[in-house]
């Protein structure tokens, strides 16, 4: 434990619950035992709740959460953690908090034995604070968004700027799409509940040499139990094969004022040409399954450009919508218990875009 005269900053312990949901009710709103306990305490990769608080008088003041994964590094594994839900209570900020429950989780994951990286999104207001600390931007995480309500674009964008580009989005998805039909060989078969075997066997056909989440049984089991996200399957098949080419994990969220379905995860998540026509029988489904949605989301690295366009879907890096959305971008760095960190890690740069795979399966706010 670390401390001052008024604050001390140590590892989450669980009579700290409650103290967490009524500090992040008070900070961000809402916030349930399933949703908290589905996320810290009952993820598989990590045996303690990766979390730092800022406690003063005995009361919680800020929470530094991680949400862990297993992260496939070259041949081997590490502990990956990714921040989120971060905070301080308003009374309490500007007072280094957040810098000092960054610092104490540096410093307590550079002293286990296992390599462990952290691999976030933070927004552009607290991304300095994680370059201050050592870590580096990686590079943009490409999105594709199939729009059904154009007004719905753009986090905190006015709605008169969402419906002066409506017609733009319109005309973008008219030039990006093209007539085209799904194989007439492949069957799609939709599962309500996640096939965690069968996805786990088409992943494991394929593996990228770029840094991503394990997809073992458990990976499934556990990600895709969110209790404030509804999440489906699809799965690809062909007579000629007695085992499916391709699947994805579809999640809808009818919370709050869009209504979004994501593309979560597709797996393989890289191959050829069975991956490919898995995928061209897989998108027109969902998009017909999830109309009612306002958007439909799809990560450009789990989806290929031009099969997107194909059923329209628009890149966020590019007009129109680059002009409504906000960049995402992933920073990273090593725990290793220095202010000079290591940036290669099992044959792979943490700081190379080129050495990620990652998708929105790997994004906590999916």
């Amino acid at each position: 434990m670390s401390s001052d005269d008024e604050y001390s900053i140590r590892l989450y312990e669980p009579t700290d619950r409650e103290g967490f949901l009524r500090l992040y009710d008070e900070v961000f709103g809402g916030g349930t035992e399933e949703w908290f306990r589905w996320k810290y305490p009952d993820n598989p990769y990590v045996a303690h709740v990766p979390m730092f608080v800022a406690e003063r008088d005995g009361e919680m003041v800020g929470a530094r959460p991680y949400m862990a994964f297993r992260l496939r590094v070259g041949d081997g594994t590490a502990l990956g953690l990714q921040t989120g839900d971060t905070m301080v209570h308003p009374d309490h900020q500007r007072k280094g908090l957040f810098t000092r429950m960054t610092q104490r989780s540096f410093d307590y994951y550079g002293d286990v034995d296992e390599d462990v990286l952290t691999f976030s999104i933070p927004n552009a207001l607290s991304r300095p604070g994680y370059l201050k600390l050592g870590c580096r931007e990686v590079g943009r995480l490409a999105t594709s968004y199939r729009v059904h309500d154009p007004e719905t674009l753009g986090s905190g964008t006015p709605p008169r700027v969402g419906g002066a580009l409506s017609p733009l989005v319109r005309l973008g998805q008219f030039l990006w799409s093209r007539r085209t039909s799904p194989p007439d060989d492949v069957t799609v078969i939709r599962h309500r509940a996640v096939p965690a075997g069968t996805l786990s066997n088409l992943y494991e056909r394929d593996v990228p040499d770029g840094i991503h989440a394990l997809r073992d049984e458990r990976f499934y089991r556990w990600r895709f139990d969110r209790p404030d996200w509804e999440y489906e399957a699809y799965v690809a098949r062909t007579a000629e094969r007695a085992d499916p080419i391709a699947g994805a994990v579809v999640g809808r969220s009818d919370e709050g004022e869009t209504a979004t379905a994501a593309v979560t995860d597709v797996v393989p998540l890289t191959g050829g040409e069975d991956r490919r026509r898995g995928l061209a029988a897989i998108l027109p489904r969902i998009a017909a399954d999830h109309a009612d949605a306002d958007v439909v989301v799809a990560s450009r690295s789990a989806v290929p450009d031009d099969l997107a366009g194909a059923y329209g879907f628009l890149p966020d890096d590019d007009l129109p919508l680059s002009a409504v959305t906000t960049p995402t971008v992933l920073i990273s760095r090593l725990f290793d218990g220095t202010d000079d960190p290591a940036w290669e890690l099992g044959g792979a740069r943490l700081d190379e875009p080129e050495d990620w795979s990652l998708g929105l399966a790997e994004r906590n706010t999916f």
